[in-house]
């Protein structure tokens, strides 16, 4: 999250140092806990250590990459937007009957664009196809409440220190719509055809996961 202040805050890439990274790792450590206390209980210092040790692994990558940013218009923008506003907004769509809080709706000179936070890793170009459908939902959703329409968005690898843009598309939006189709035919009891899969071992759900295909089932 502390990216967007030191881009802003740059004037040349040798402005962005693993000093500055490391004080924004400790500013990180010293809030966790307090922002996520039941989650820490039991996470002992070592745990810290070695999340701590790996975080530091990808400095290079950070430097390099954040240092390739400064001079991009669009992110420079993009940087002030973020670091000058705090609040995570939440989205609600009356249609779609669905909410969202994205990291942060930045108003870029007058048009509305969605950010989202990845802790993953990135792909050679572009963004992963989740992504980009997690950044079109959102902008549906602040399309509805600003009236405005959404032409793209923003996604934030953190791993890697590499603002990408999504334009939205309208395959985007109506694959979004078949998401929430079938998650609410979910809700309402229908459930989808089962598949197995490797992660089965491991759900908590998988001894309630007992549907059988039918033929009506592929056309729904």
């Amino acid at each position: 999250m502390s990216y967007s202040h030191m881009l802003k805050d740059s004037s040349s890439k040798d402005d962005v140092t693993s000093e500055r990274l490391e004080g924004f790792l400790s500013e990180a450590l010293g809030a966790i806990p307090h922002i996520y206390p039941v989650e820490m209980e039991g996470v002992t210092a070592e745990m810290i250590q070695g999340a701590s040790q790996i975080i530091r692994s990808c400095f290079a990558v950070l430097e390099e990459n954040l240092s390739a940013q400064i001079s991009l218009p669009e992110i420079s923008l993009l940087a002030g937007r973020l670091a000058a506003r705090g609040e995570e907004p939440y989205l609600y769509s009356e249609k779609l009957n669905v909410t969202g809080v994205p990291y942060r709706l930045a108003d870029m000179d007058g048009t509305y664009a969605p950010v989202i936070i990845k802790t993953g890793s990135s792909p050679d170009k572009g963004v992963w196809m989740n992504d980009r459908l997690h950044i079109t939902s959102f902008a549906m959703l602040a399309e509805e409440m600003h009236e405005s329409p959404v032409k793209y968005g923003f996604v934030l690898y953190a791993r890697s220190g590499i603002f990408r843009k999504v334009n939205i598309h309208s395959t985007d939006r109506r694959q979004v719509l078949s998401a929430i189709g079938r998650v609410r035919k979910i809700k309402e009891g229908s459930m989808p055809d089962k598949q197995e899969s490797p992660l089965c071992e491991s759900c908590n759900y998988s001894d309630m996961c007992n549907v059988r295909s039918s033929l009506a089932s592929k056309f729904f």
